[in-house]
């Protein structure tokens, strides 16, 4: 395919950041100028889900244009396999200068798949170490993790953390990237925020335009606590919430949390103007077409819930904005996934996968087509639950799927909050196995993957520790010569 017809592509991620929460989206708190400016001239999914809400495995499945379940990455300390090309392989094969700047949780030895370079290393870890068990069974009060600390006032409000220094990094080496891009071949860059993940600590300049704002705070069913399932149960007990989960449900700490969101969505939302700003000042945006996204959503205290790993849509839901040069702005509310970037990537490049991927090109709905309905998965089965758990996405049928438990059936136009679980009853028998079927009649191996995400801990550990006795790790080196940079050669 010929340069000319080839465009620019600059991918912008933030991390967890649910759409219900901007307002350029139709949400409540964060004020987010530069996406809405944005939308006036793209192709808007108002209903796209992450195929994970976890970060590492919702990035292999971006990465890849496959389901989790077939990247083998199903938590935080799951590699997948480096034969498997990714998007940055085909465009790269396609003459693209392929970069990375930011946070992609890859993890295990191969730090690039498939990128050219890095502009930096990697947030988190790149090893095994994020990969655990379910607390043990005998003794129910154990937790992994105190993640409710995160999303309590005391610990949320003005200040400065690694991840704001991260992204700062993340920020200067794209610009910088974009001021110099090559003029004689495509490039795609990847920009990648950890925030608004958090914690919520805020640069003061956003805190104090959020510090008294007022943001709707969720209600809650006098029988809330009877509505939860087997899944939700385990992830409360995983994130903390079965010993202090009356502290997420304080006004107090939701109006706080919810701020501090809203404060780094407002932080990522300029960092995208500026972003926007640079592409406009190289005489790059006609060229470049320009997507915003997140790898998955945030709770948020909804349900009484935080975090993610969790299926319901404050967690799966994700923004998807895809602003191409030459096409008129478009609103698409058919449902679609994360997975269908890699496929979308690859069109636009003018290449074909050599394997079929799970995903879909989206290319033909951004230019004006259709796009048909079909069941959008997403699966999580890591830390926490520990089993196959799916949700598939039909229509407005949501069906939620944990191995061995009793399922959850919602019709989203009717109930979008989530209340009413309508599995079991007769009335809707046909719909429930019609979205049972799509797992238990597919490609899915639900006993395999039970057993998997229990036989992989004790091989890790093995790992873990050898590498801790040899201090070995496999974080990107970023390579930099001092004597080329600035004006010293």
């Amino acid at each position: 395919m010929k340069r000319s017809t080839q465009p620019n592509i600059l991918v912008i991620m933030a991390d967890q950041m649910t759409p219900f929460m901007l307002d350029a989206l139709g949400g409540m708190g964060a004020r987010t100028e530069n996406i809405a400016k944005l939308i006036k001239t793209s192709a808007n999914f108002t209903n796209a889900y992450t195929p994970s809400p976890i970060c590492v495995p919702a990035r292999s499945c971006f990465m890849t244009g496959l389901y989790t379940s077939n990247t083998g990455c199903y938590d935080n300390g799951d590699p997948y396999h480096s034969f498997i090309p990714t998007f940055a392989h085909y465009l790269t094969n396609a003459g693209y200068d392929t970069v990375l700047s930011g946070k992609m949780h890859f993890i295990g030895a191969d730090q690039l798949h498939g990128f050219k370079r890095r502009l930096n290393t990697d947030v988190y870890p790149s090893g095994f170490i994020w990969s655990y068990p379910l607390p043990d069974p005998e003794n129910p009060n154990d937790q992994a993790f105190d993640f409710v600390s995160q999303y309590v006032v005391k610990n949320i409000g003005p200040g400065w953390s690694k991840e704001l220094q991260y992204d700062e990094e993340t920020h200067f080496r794209s610009l910088e990237y974009l001021r110099h891009a090559p003029g004689d071949r495509p490039w795609m860059l990847t920009v990648s925020y950890t925030n608004p993940h958090p914690p919520y600590k805020v640069p003061r300049k956003y805190w104090d335009m959020y510090k008294d704002t007022d943001i709707p705070l969720p209600e809650y069913p006098d029988d809330m606590d009877d509505r939860y399932s087997f899944f939700d149960h385990a992830l409360r007990r995983w994130h903390g919430l079965h010993l202090r989960g009356n502290e997420i449900r304080d006004p107090k700490n939701l109006i706080a949390m919810r701020r501090g969101f809203a404060a780094l969505a407002h932080y990522v939302d300029d960092k995208i103007g500026e972003l926007m700003d640079v592409l406009d000042e190289q005489g790059l945006r006609d060229k470049t077409v320009v997507i915003v996204t997140s790898d998955h959503g945030e709770m948020l205290g909804e349900k009484g819930l935080i975090q993610k790993r969790i299926l319901y849509e404050w967690s799966a839901r994700i923004p998807l904005i895809v602003d191409m040069p030459g096409q008129a702005a478009r609103t698409i509310d058919t449902p679609v996934s994360l997975i269908d970037l890699a496929p979308t990537f690859v069109d636009m490049a003018g290449q074909s996968p050599v394997a079929p991927m799970d995903g879909r090109s989206l290319l033909p709905a951004i230019i004006g087509g259709t796009l048909d309905a079909v069941p959008i998965i997403s699966e999580y089965h890591g830390e926490g639950i520990m089993r196959p758990s799916f949700m598939v996405r039909l229509g407005d049928w949501k069906y939620h799927y944990c191995h061995e438990t009793e399922p959850q059936l919602f019709n989203l136009a009717n109930d979008p909050n989530e209340w009413t679980n309508l599995a079991g009853d007769p009335q809707y028998a046909a719909v429930e196995r019609k979205l049972l079927d799509i797992l238990t009649n597919s490609q899915f191996d639900l006993n395999k993957i039970a057993t998997e995400v229990w036989d992989r801990l004790p091989l890790k550990q093995v790992v873990n520790a050898a590498m801790k006795a040899n201090d070995t790790h496999w974080d990107y080196q970023v390579d930099q010569n001092a004597s080329g940079l600035y004006v010293r050669s």
